[in-house]
């Protein structure tokens, strides 16, 4: 996925110009007023067409509507360079859509800063095999396209090392609310993990829920047909003007900021929040007279509204707590004043580290099913196990076997090496840096790499975690031998939990 796609504003001219340079030119510095107000990343795009070959000779004079409309807002190559200088000129990127190979040599020619395939030509191989002659950035619409026909496009631009990206886009002009489908931007982004996605629209110009969901389904990019009405010209019922743009911009800004759209991967929980989920929690108060060294339990304490400031809360309330001080009856039991059992903290951290890493296969729908082996390696303490250790399912152990290994971010596996057994890692998602015999290898989703036995290894997360397979000979429990002098004088089950079910 490329930054130069990321909230990018695609402005479509196309034939809003209607072939008058000085009209064109007033929509291009309208627009970029916008631009320059917003501090945003916006293209105005083009659309060129060969026209001595494009049409066919044939079909010059007839009164095909399209054939009409396409001479009648004709622009000269010269025009269409004046324009082109005069966006740069006003600092916004270049786009333009060529519908034939002719119109790509105009693009080249000119360098546009991207280069973009219309719907209509999406599998136009004949075009596609042209456009990928070049390294512009390219942006590409799959208007009437199914999962499968956008598959072929992928691959040819794979193939060829293109920079691209997909938008979602139904070509129907205008589109109503029940065309658009746009959870189908959700799909694209799943098929299609580290291609920028994004939504080229047709709807009503002040029709701004279409675009806030398209944002919150993901979409990176954001393409519209741009124009001014006026007397002379009159806009289509699809293209936007300056003043419906600014309120699509301001619609989408509230969006991000609903979004939290900087964080959307984790949940931020802020004092604001917290503070005031505590003027509603109950606190813990004393049933009885209480002496030192008592458990606390439902026999002896309560819960009730209002929760007092240092007093010990409803949601923290754990088995077997031990009371350090004397509290009188109906007296708040404050915080300070609560020892918990090490068996218990132990065992609800444990299941913390459960839920995690069921969290983690879910994401990425591993499953592994509902009864399993799990060892939770934690070499250095389960206190340390976030930055030490891994999640490790036994799923097959015969002649061969086969392992999921899961690590957290950034977590490490300590060196050690295998007697008996060889092994295969092959990353499933993340990425791992593995040392093997003292030198570092970076691994990436997909890679696969062998380790013999008798050599060293360690590894590392990266900065997403990371999830492989270890496939390999028969696995024997006592062939781990590990460099560290302490993790190698620990029992087995000192350094692991074994855990047989996720409830």
């Amino acid at each position: 996925m490329h930054k130069i796609f990321k909230d990018l504003f695609v402005l479509d001219l196309a034939n809003n110009h209607f072939g008058d340079v000085k009209h064109a030119k007033k929509i291009i510095k309208k627009f970029s007023e916008v631009v320059k107000k917003n501090k945003i990343k916006a293209a105005i795009k083009f659309q060129l067409r060969d026209y001595d070959t494009f049409i066919h000779k044939n079909y010059i004079n007839s009164d095909n509507k399209y054939v009409r409309r396409f001479l009648d807002t004709k622009l000269t190559i010269s025009q269409f360079k004046e324009l082109f200088d005069y966006v740069k000129k006003k600092n916004l990127l270049t786009a333009c859509t060529p519908f034939d190979e002719n119109s790509v040599k105009t693009i080249e020619k000119f360098k546009f800063d991207f280069l973009k395939i219309a719907s209509v030509s999406s599998n136009d191989f004949t075009l596609l095999k042209r456009v990928v002659k070049n390294k512009i950035p390219k942006i590409i619409s799959t208007g009437g396209l199914n999962l499968l026909e956008i598959d072929k496009i992928v691959r040819v631009m794979k193939k060829n090392n293109q920079n691209f990206s997909l938008m979602h886009c139904i070509s129907i002009y205008p589109s109503d609310d029940f065309d658009l489908q746009i959870s189908f931007i959700r799909s694209l982004k799943k098929r299609y993990p580290k291609i920028s996605i994004g939504w080229s629209t047709h709807e009503h110009p002040e029709a701004f829920l279409p675009s806030s969901l398209a944002k919150a389904c993901g979409a990176e990019i954001f393409e519209r047909h741009v124009g001014i009405s006026s007397k002379k010209y009159q806009l289509n019922k699809y293209s936007m003007e300056p003043e419906i743009f600014q309120k699509y911009l301001d619609n989408l800004k509230s969006v991000s900021k609903i979004m939290s759209y900087n964080n959307d991967e984790n949940k931020i929980i802020t004092k604001k929040e917290t503070s005031t989920l505590q003027t509603l929690q109950r606190g813990l108060y004393a049933k009885v007279d209480l002496k030192k060294g008592s458990i606390i339990d439902e026999n002896n304490s309560y819960l009730a509204f209002p929760l007092k400031k240092n007093q010990f809360s409803a949601n923290l309330v754990k088995n077997k707590m031990v009371l350090k001080s004397n509290i009188k009856k109906d007296k708040p039991i404050p915080v300070r004043e609560i020892k918990h059992n090490s068996e218990i903290i132990k065992e609800l951290t444990i299941w913390q580290h459960v839920h995690n890493v069921r969290g983690m296969l879910n994401e990425k729908k591993i499953a592994v099913g509902k009864n399993f082996e799990m060892e939770i390696s934690h070499h250095r303490g389960l206190e340390n196990f976030e930055k030490v250790g891994c999640f490790l399912f036994n799923l097959i152990n015969k002649e061969y076997a086969k392992k999921i290994i899961v690590m957290l971010p950034n977590q490490s596996h300590p060196s050690h090496h295998h007697k008996i057994k060889d092994e295969t890692f092959h990353i499933i998602s993340g990425n791992l840096i593995l040392n093997l015999d003292g030198k570092n290898k970076k691994l990436k989703s997909g890679d696969i790499i062998d380790i013999k036995k008798n050599s060293h290894h360690k590894f590392k997360a990266g900065p997403k975690g990371c999830i492989f397979d270890e496939i390999s000979t028969r696995s024997i429990k006592s062939d781990s031998h590990y460099k560290n002098s302490k993790i190698k004088k620990m029992k087995r089950l000192e350094r692991k939990t074994i855990i047989t079910s996720w409830f």
